[in-house]
């Protein structure tokens, strides 16, 4: 191990990922990269998972600091829990079903040296994957946003571009631990953790990509994201968009309405459909006058 490389953490979060585990911490061992500190957290799977963990433990070369949680913490509140172990210069999380590319960390270490300290995160490109780790290229984010080359990627303080469209997937970033930490850590009160975690970041930060394949994102029927409810998926959005309502009158409306679409008392409902067939009208008299099909 070079101990004048910065070192990495790396948090391997478990739930219920018993089939897939070994393949995702395989993929960190055997990273080109090999200053790494490896954190595995199981967040009280109820499969074999932990079993599945201490064996592969047991002929690591990493020395993994294993955490079982005996009950679920929820995402956030699990990678708080990390971070208080967290000894790394740089910060990734993935989930125990997802694979890193094996020059993952060597390449986005690397990049983050030619840029500033201003850069909180770097992300990259994704393959999509399904159970059998099969590649979905149909689904490839970056083709679908035109990202052909390091040219076309978002980069700085781009925070109200990726409120307008986020294409980021979790595990390709690599974060300067410092920055996490600086505004305070991940947001326990909300499923899900990157989105929230990086629109923080870039209030205050800046960003940038490559345009590599960094890792491999599976895809499943039953994953967390999948099997939560739209209503909760809303919510998640609209706690996040706490951190921008005010500061774009435009984006406030989008809010607001999201935020209405997600009640259900009855003047809300009278609400709705009175907005609605006011914004229906104000369309067709817009595609009307600029013969929009």
């Amino acid at each position: 191990m070079n101990e004048t490389l910065p070192l990495v953490t790396v948090v391997a979060l478990s739930y219920n990922h018993e089939q897939f585990l070994v393949e995702t911490l395989n993929s960190i061992q055997n990273q080109t990269y090999k200053q790494i500190q490896l954190i595995i957290l199981d967040n009280n799977s109820q499969d074999d998972s932990v079993g599945k963990i201490n064996e592969w433990i047991k002929t690591s070369s990493l020395d993994p600091l294993f955490i079982p949680n005996h009950k679920n913490l929820g995402v956030c509140a699990a990678l708080n829990l990390a971070l208080e172990h967290t000894k790394g210069e740089f910060f990734q999380f993935i989930s125990c079903d997802d694979i890193l590319s094996f020059n993952k960390i060597e390449l986005q270490v690397s990049f983050f040296h030619k840029l500033p300290d201003s850069l909180a995160f770097i992300y990259g490109n994704f393959d999509f994957i399904d159970e059998h780790g099969k590649v979905l290229p149909e689904m490839n984010r970056f083709e679908k946003n035109g990202w052909h080359s390091v040219y076309d990627l978002p980069a700085g303080k781009i925070r109200s571009e990726f409120i307008q469209n986020y294409s980021l997937c979790a595990p390709t970033l690599l974060y300067r631990t410092s920055c996490i930490h600086a505004i305070g850590r991940y947001d326990e009160d909300i499923p899900f953790e990157d989105f929230q975690m990086n629109i923080r970041l870039l209030e205050k930060y800046a960003c940038q990509g490559m345009m590599e394949i960094l890792c491999q994102y599976r895809v499943l029927s039953n994953s967390f994201y999948n099997s939560t409810s739209l209503l909760r998926i809303e919510r998640n959005y609209l706690h996040t968009m706490k951190y921008v309502y005010g500061y774009n009158y435009q984006q406030n409306w989008v809010i607001l309405l999201r935020y209405i679409s997600t009640k259900d008392g009855f003047i809300y409902r009278i609400l709705k459909k009175i907005l609605f067939y006011i914004i229906n009208l104000i369309s067709k008299e817009y595609k009307r006058e600029y013969q929009i099909k």
